[in-house]
């Protein structure tokens, strides 16, 4: 008892509480990025290597091209990043299992109140870093209404898992891979501050929400109900990694499928016979196709943030899961021999937006997107999960178009700063 008297004091003291608590997620998205970039390498090759086999086998038909540049090509943009969901997982669990989480709520009541929250919103703001839909959830604990219904309202802006693979993405085209002092990566330290950006993001929302709502209020205080120090056991800390990779597989995996195999044959089908369009290289195909049709349309729409209208296509798609942009990219900027999704990153720094006169990604439309994708509600079942606890369309849909809508206004933002 004595020792945990100790920590306790250590971990929830004002000033070295919150530095642990800061070092301690530095070196979650350090981890983020060192740990996982070999398991990525070779997941990457194997999708490669795969490509290239399949299409060496296979006659140039219309089903390789649906194998190879629709479902392959989709489904490698999302696995290349289990293994960063899964190290991200991991040390939640760690955090949860050794009690360390719960002191967290403590340690943020007073700052929390002064916003409307409470002390037990740290649960679904920390937990909204894994995923909203349970994040939000979390908040039938606050008693109080007025702190819970700003808990669930704020919970979307926490940097998601499904926003680890758009994000990891887009930093390539905005900062090097360069290690900086010790092991510390540069662009770990962009991710982490674009965690912390949107944990701000989220708190500022909450203040501003509560002073503008009627009848402006602290929140309540959080029970100091605090579990036990406990060392996590490598059994229960991987099984949990596992299974929450299992499920964005199992989740991402399905939506990914469905819309590339729906792209795809956009991509593919368009006027002319369908030995015409075999025929076509990758390119042409999709300049001549239904899907260029609607990049088209809906360019103009996307042109003021630097996007082009195949771009714009990716973004909308990934309204439904924004997990999905990568390997909708994929799909639209088909590989050629020897290509992975390294190579993606390559040619869309190479290739020309017409309408900028700019490389399709540069540092102004990476940034931009980042930006969007930060803040726009592109999740489904988050929308869902905010109507049911809620009991209301009303803020459900109200939250979305507002948070979309900031969304393209700070993308149009970021974009013209650069």
């Amino acid at each position: 008892r004595e020792r945990q008297q100790k920590w306790d004091n250590i971990l929830t003291h004002p000033l070295w509480g919150n530095i642990i608590f800061i070092a301690i997620f530095f070196l979650i998205f350090q981890a983020v990025y060192s740990w996982a970039s070999y398991p990525m390498d070779l997941i990457d090759g194997g999708f490669s290597a795969a490509a290239d086999y399949l299409k060496d086998v296979m006659p140039q038909a219309w089903y390789t091209s649906l194998l190879v540049d629709g479902l392959l090509a989709g489904l490698g943009g999302i696995v290349i990043f289990v293994p960063q969901i899964a190290i991200l997982f991991g040390f939640i669990a760690i955090l949860e299992h050794s009690g360390y989480m719960a002191r967290l709520g403590y340690m943020s009541d007073r700052f929390f109140k002064s916003l409307g929250l409470s002390g037990r919103s740290t649960v679904s703001l920390v937990g909204g870093l894994a995923c909203a839909v349970p994040a939000i959830m979390a908040a039938r604990t606050i008693p109080d209404t007025r702190s819970r219904l700003l808990t669930i309202l704020v919970t979307p802006l926490m940097t998601c898992y499904a926003r680890l693979p758009v994000y990891t993405f887009l930093i390539a085209f905005i900062v090097p891979n360069k290690e900086v002092v010790g092991g510390i990566h540069l662009q770990g330290l962009f991710l982490f501050g674009l965690y912390l950006l949107s944990s701000i993001a989220a708190l500022s929302l909450a203040f501003i929400l509560n002073k503008t709502m009627s009848n402006p209020q602290k929140g309540i205080e959080a029970a100091e109900e605090w579990p036990p120090y406990r060392l996590p056991s490598f059994k229960s800390v991987a099984g949990q990694a596992l299974n929450q990779s299992g499920v964005f597989l199992k989740e991402a995996g399905t939506m990914i499928l469905i819309i590339s195999l729906v792209l795809w044959s956009l991509s593919f089908m368009g006027p002319g016979t369908l030995e015409e369009r075999e025929s076509m290289d990758a390119s042409e195909r999709l300049e001549q196709s239904y899907l260029g049709s609607i990049g088209n349309f809906v360019a103009p729409v996307f042109e003021p943030l630097g996007y082009d209208g195949k771009m714009g296509i990716a973004v909308i798609s990934s309204f439904a899961a924004r997990e999905v942009f990568v390997g909708t990219m994929q799909t639209l900027f088909p590989a050629e021999e020897g290509d992975s999704i390294i190579d993606l990153k390559e040619r869309l720094s190479t290739e020309i937006n017409p309408s900028t006169g700019r490389p399709l990604l540069n540092t102004g439309s990476a940034a931009s997107l980042l930006i969007f994708y930060m803040f726009a509600m592109q999740c489904m079942s988050t929308v869902v999960i905010i109507r049911r606890e809620l009991d209301s369309w009303k803020w459900a849909i109200g939250s979305t178009l507002g948070y979309t809508l900031f969304a393209y206004l700070a993308a149009l933002i970021t974009y013209n700063l650069f």
